[in-house]
């Protein structure tokens, strides 16, 4: 029986396991093995940076967390005090008597279109764009719902990455115009509405919309898009194809934001748009005035600009026609500023 007895304390005494050694008075227990975080994947070249009491355990089930969207923002290098240049693009035709409208503005790599002239000259606008380097457009704006300005920017935006359509928000009822911006805003990034208030800054230049108020005129021409171009000493006014109307509107309640150094003439110069133009000069008295469109001065086109001329020779305000020697350029640092004909 004592046998018996031995034997099973021996067996007892082998099933039992040793203790965990001391250190200092403290045993040193060992965690279960399912309880060890394991080393993170080899991430060479990439740094991470833990804050304190954050937990980036990393596991299998971790979902990585969806990408940005893409930016909504006007993309452009910032160089506020570059020099830059405005180009009144000439896109008329004489065989056809088309007039037209399309002005660049470019500063460093942001390039801003306004109006893209008529379709059928629309490759001009293209071909213009290209010779200058521009890869994108930051702004295309189109002033109004008259295809002498709109109809080409189907062909820009074909041709080119549209980050921001502005326009006055009135298609005039015209189906024409109606279905371009349909087709060009969804090309764009973002699509914005402009009227009396708007202003934003890009890359050091102020653009300020002059017009319209609202569907005040609801008139084609009236309720165009008016902007003022600031930036830094030097200013600008382009009053696309504004007539009397809005012209003795904004006379009225913009006029310190007309005054200006060169000034667009309203409505190509033509009588259409110029006939009760005189007190707006003598208000005004821009330091220059820029004449775009076509040769056509028809009674169809809107009149003979010969009394537009008379008037700004009578104040001594000197002025450039883009459809007699070419596309007009002006060219600032933001001190100083030259007004000529551009030849590549």
């Amino acid at each position: 029986m004592f046998s018996a007895a031995l034997a099973f304390f021996i067996i007892l005494a082998g099933c039992t396991q040793p203790a965990p050694p001391m250190q200092n008075g403290t045993a040193n227990a060992t965690h279960p093995q399912q309880n060890i975080t394991p080393p993170p994947p080899n991430l060479s070249n990439v740094s991470i940076i833990i804050t304190p009491q954050e937990n980036l355990t990393i596991g299998q089930n971790y979902t990585p967390p969806p990408p940005p969207p893409e930016s909504q923002e006007i993309v452009y290098t910032h160089e506020p005090n570059a020099t830059f240049a405005v180009y009144f693009i000439y896109v008329g035709d004489a065989r056809s008597g088309l007039q037209g409208d399309a002005i660049l503005i470019r500063k460093g790599d942001l390039a801003i279109l306004v109006d893209a002239g008529p379709e059928g000259t629309a490759g001009k606008v293209v071909d213009f764009l290209k010779e200058r380097g521009v890869d994108n457009i930051g702004v295309l704006l189109s002033t109004n719902g008259d295809p002498q300005h709109f109809g080409g920017i189907r062909a820009v935006s074909s041709a080119y990455r549209i980050q921001e359509l502005w326009w006055g928000g009135n298609d005039f009822n015209n189906a024409a115009y109606r279905s371009a911006i349909s087709d060009v805003s969804p090309k764009a990034k973002s699509t914005r509405v402009i009227g009396r208030g708007f202003n934003m800054t890009l890359n050091g230049m102020t653009l300020t919309a002059l017009n319209p108020l609202g569907r005040q005129f609801n008139d084609v021409n009236n309720d165009a898009v008016v902007l003022r171009l600031d930036d830094r000493n030097f200013s600008m006014v382009l009053l696309s194809g504004v007539q009397f109307g809005a012209q003795n509107e904004m006379l009225n309640h913009e006029q310190p934001l007309l005054r200006c150094d060169v000034m667009q003439a309203p409505y190509y110069g033509l009588g259409a748009g110029t006939a009760n133009v005189g007190n707006f000069l003598k208000t005004l008295q821009p330091h220059a005035v820029v004449i775009s469109g076509g040769p056509d001065e028809s009674a169809a086109s809107g009149g003979s600009r010969d009394p537009f001329r008379r008037t700004l020779k009578d104040y001594g305000i000197p002025y450039y026609e883009n459809y007699v020697n070419g596309t007009v350029r002006i060219v600032s640092d933001g001190q100083t500023y030259s007004v000529g004909y551009f030849t590549a």
